[in-house]
């Protein structure tokens, strides 16, 4: 599966565009993606610094980064908006082409530039981010959809707490009993229920380098989970046996497109000039007249929203890597809560500030970086 599919892309990209030998490349690509470095556009993004430390030489980190930098310009699909890049590396035969439509963009601003912008979202949305960003460090072995999964799921169950809270609604799912009997992971400091999911995976040989599939049922460093939708669990009226739900709908998970969507649609970038972004009518320097802005086409609305999520993840991403070689997994998830916290949009009090929409300069998130 993904996992897999990303640690053989690392294998290739080490021995043949950087020319390490594979019985040095096996142990390395397994620290990279300890390192949250799951992709070359991982190691495109990372610090000199970090890879010094993984590789030992200077020479051969620079060599590292520099053919990753290379790499991840020329994989590039598509022409991108200015200071937005969407990778998608397919590995033939390994990759699965649903896993890889849900990479997520990276900014190929620098550190300085994204200190400049500022985006607009509300609480949740931002919540999201923080954790699949860290879920990239934290559970570095679940592949993409698993990690959009779980991090929507833990995201649901904040709300459903913060909608209780408040008073709008009396209890919660869990407080019930739906999440009872199933397994549990941890994610931004609380543990959420997950069911696990059979995937086929190629297994890598450490001798020739070459790849069978085998399939993984539980127990085992390959596997995989959805985080699941206990609001539609209590729907569906359980109980929850994977494979074996009525209906057509599939079992009651939140699902990575969903969770995937649900960033872009719910994060937009803050621009100087706003009137162009709203088509409120602003006047000519000559006549002194109102003049109506056109307003953006959809395609360019999405466009910067893109934009904006690209940044708050590179911004994020950029936290979580300084962090990551002092602290561990436990310790990374548990001060990431706090992070959050600290950056969150001011929104109104109680039942007012439910959805409410604020904003959060990027560089509220960069000034957490280790040595900042």
């Amino acid at each position: 599966m993904a996992a897999q599919a990303e640690t053989l892309q690392l294998v290739r990209f080490l021995t043949q565009d950087c020319k390490v030998a594979l019985a040095r490349a096996l142990p390395k690509c397994s620290t990279l993606r300890q390192k949250g470095l799951n992709t070359i556009d991982d190691v495109a993004h990372a610090d000199l610094d970090m890879l010094k430390t993984i590789f030992e030489e200077e020479k051969v980190a620079k060599q590292v980064l520099n053919a990753a930098k290379k790499k991840s310009s020329n994989s590039r699909k598509r022409a991108a908006p200015e200071g937005f890049s969407d990778p998608v590396k397919r590995v033939k035969g390994v990759a699965n082409d649903e896993e890889a439509d849900l990479v997520l963009p990276l900014s190929q601003l620098s550190i300085d530039e994204l200190r400049l912008k500022t985006i607009e979202t509300n609480r949740a949305p931002l919540f999201l981010a923080f954790a699949v960003t860290l879920a990239k460090y934290t559970l570095s072995d679940q592949p993409l959809s698993s990690r959009l999964s779980l991090a929507q799921a833990v995201t649901s169950a904040g709300a459903q707490s913060k909608a209780k809270y408040i008073g709008l609604t009396s209890s919660t799912p869990e407080d019930e009993g739906w999440a009872q009997g199933q397994p549990k992971i941890k994610l931004m400091g609380r543990e959420i229920a997950v069911m696990r999911r059979q995937i086929a995976v190629p297994a890598i040989s450490a001798e020739s380098g070459s790849q069978k599939t085998v399939e993984n049922d539980s127990g085992t460093s390959h596997e995989a989970f959805w985080g699941i939708d206990l609001e539609a669990l209590k729907k569906s009226n359980g109980p929850l046996v994977a494979g074996k739900m009525s209906g057509s709908a599939g079992p009651p998970i939140h699902t990575p497109q969903a969770a995937r969507a649900y960033l872009f649609k719910s994060i937009d970038l803050i621009e100087t000039g706003n009137a162009v972004s709203t088509g409120l009518r602003i006047k000519s320097e000559e006549t002194d007249s109102p003049k109506k802005v056109k307003k953006p086409t959809s395609a360019e609305r999405m466009s910067r929203r893109e934009n904006a999520v690209a940044m708050l993840l590179t911004a994020i991403d950029h936290v979580c890597q300084s962090w990551s070689l002092t602290l561990s997994s436990e310790e990374l998830d548990r001060r990431a809560g706090a992070w959050y916290a600290k950056v969150r949009p001011d929104v109104e009090y109680g039942q007012a500030g439910w959805g409410q929409r604020g904003q959060v300069p990027l560089r509220a998130i960069l000034d957490l970086t280790k040595d900042s």
